[in-house]
């Protein structure tokens, strides 16, 4: 059936997207402008949706030992300086820049309100745009697809599911990074948002102004090694600006980097401390130490406490195992745990042993056992509780003791090694780093999630699991698998989180000995610098 000649053949109703419009007359205004009718909602307009090219984007990507990663939100500008800097690291890398496109979903935001057409992403970043699901390699992939709310405050809440065994990139302007259990133990699956080139463009709604402060500049670096990948965050200051590793990236060009401010190690565990994590953290020829040349180092649960651990209590076969092995000496434990800091503190580095439940298990020792039936450290056990016994005085809150752990540790320890105790604070441009995790407010177990909250950026550790949330950055460990994660799925991996010198943070996972390709070497890039 033929159409009606007034009908439109190729305006779209700006509510519903239905093209049945039919003229409804005139405004009565001097413009004299039409006004159209959707004959699908009854929706009066005089902006009908104009019909637009569709905008062309990439369904695969070629293959590339590094990608960088970034979302572009439609309509909307991009950051300039940022952009820039983005196009030096990807010369630099010889990397792919992909931008994954997102939307608002807002027709009255910011940037779009004088638009009449909102399907469209600046000039800039055209020729980067990917749709679809990409492979990358076979342990991770781009989910090009998936367009989510641009103001979601939880931007990667059940996106796990979609990628079924593999790690997941999805476009978005508010840094997340979440790890879930699997039965992968050697490389984690993780979930990640890519952050924005596009600057914050939301409405006033509480919603609106929430994302726009979390808001974030940046992107992710992925280096492709065969089945393995490494992936890293790029976040960038208000100039545009970002760090990676030993590089720092601007508009104007590229410079090696400052020493970083910190590394916070994933929990240490001193007596169950991989090889492959000292390898990368302290002794390669290019380990992170070496790379980073960072000014802190934070210890979380320097101590695991395995020599009289209170699980270990009514196990007779464990018992019977320290003791075959010789591993029953509350003091050596301490005394290794303690050097092992000492030996990898740099001269011009200070460490920092945040207070963290193996360490206060020492005090629970001392409260609960009974000496005269453990030969092997009574004396040490007598010595220490006589220590602990001088620091008791009446305060405000109570009874306090210093922590019998950090009395003798201090005996112990280099000049460079300060250890924090329960309610001391210590702050890196803005980040707390005081908190191991697991206290959480008003006295809860500590998580990521409620962490989060406190109204101050956190960096803590305790659960293992590398993790972002809002200005929660959360660490992994540094062992291999530990005795009660022996035959389930885990969300655990080795990871740190480095602070770089302009404040911004990124999570580094060490996997097999490494955390990164093979850095250019400053003699083949001379000309960057």
């Amino acid at each position: 059936m033929a159409k009606k000649p007034n009908q439109s053949e190729s305006k779209s109703c700006p509510k519903c997207g239905d093209t049945n419009l039919v003229k409804a007359g005139h405004t009565t205004n001097q413009t004299s402008n039409p006004r159209y009718l959707c004959t699908g909602c009854g929706h009066r307009t005089t902006t009908p949706r104009l019909p637009s090219k569709p905008v062309l984007m990439r369904s695969n990507l070629p293959k590339a030992k590094i990608y960088i990663i970034t979302a572009a939100q439609n309509a909307t500008p991009i950051h300039p300086k940022f952009w820039q800097s983005l196009q030096q690291a990807t010369k630099f890398y010889n990397a792919e820049l992909v931008v994954i496109p997102g939307r608002y979903k807002n027709p009255t935001s910011q940037w779009t309100q004088k638009n009449i057409e909102h399907e469209w992403w600046c000039k800039e970043v055209l020729p980067y745009l990917c749709r679809g699901r990409i492979a990358l390699n076979d342990r991770i992939m781009i989910l090009g697809d998936v367009k989510i709310q641009w103001a979601a405050g939880m931007p990667l809440s059940r996106m796990d599911t979609l990628t079924k065994n593999m790690s997941g990139i999805v476009g978005h302007g508010n840094r997340a990074l979440s790890s879930i259990a699997t039965p992968q133990h050697k490389h984690p699956k993780l979930m990640l948002t890519t952050g924005a080139c596009t600057l914050p463009n939301y409405t006033d709604t509480k919603q609106g102004v929430i994302a726009a402060f979390n808001h974030c500049f940046g992107a992710l670096i992925v280096e492709i090694d065969g089945d393995v990948f490494y992936v890293r965050e790029l976040n960038a200051d208000r100039k545009g600006a970002f760090i990676d590793l030993d590089m720092e990236f601007t508009p104007e060009g590229i410079k090696r980097a400052k020493p970083a401010l910190s590394i916070s190690m994933g929990d240490v565990h001193q007596r169950f401390i991989s090889s492959h994590v000292v390898k990368a953290t302290f002794t390669a020829k290019n380990s992170l130490l070496t790379l980073l040349n960072p000014r802190h180092l934070i210890w979380h649960d320097l101590l695991d406490f395995h020599t009289r651990n209170h699980h270990h209590k009514d196990d007779w076969l464990t018992g019977y195992g320290k003791w075959k092995a010789g591993k029953e000496c509350v003091r050596t434990e301490v005394e290794d745990a303690v050097r092992f800091v000492n030996q990898h503190t740099p001269r011009n580095c200070k460490s920092v042993v945040v207070s963290s439940n193996h360490d206060r298990a020492l005090t629970r020792w001392m409260k609960e056992a009974n000496f005269k039936t453990d030969p092997v450290n009574a004396d040490f056990y007598l010595k220490m509780s006589i220590t602990a016994k001088e620091s008791i005085r009446m305060t405000e809150r109570g009874i306090e003791y210093d922590d019998p752990f950090i009395l003798y540790a201090k005996k112990i320890a280099a000049k460079r090694v300060r250890f924090l105790k329960p309610d001391e604070s210590f702050v890196l441009s803005g980040v707390e780093y005081s908190l191991h995790g697991d206290n959480g407010p008003n006295g809860s177990r500590g998580t990521t999630k409620n962490l989060s909250t406190i109204g101050i950026k956190v960096t803590k550790g305790h659960n293992h699991t590398a993790g972002i949330i809002d200005g929660c950055y959360s660490a992994g460990k540094s062992t291999g698998m530990l005795e009660y994660e022996a035959g389930g799925p885990s969300s655990h991996s080795n990871s740190h989180v480095v602070q770089y010198a302009n404040g911004k943070r990124a999570i580094i996972f060490i996997i097999n000995g490494r955390y990164c390709l093979p850095r250019k070497s400053l003699r083949r890039s001379r000309k960057y610098f």
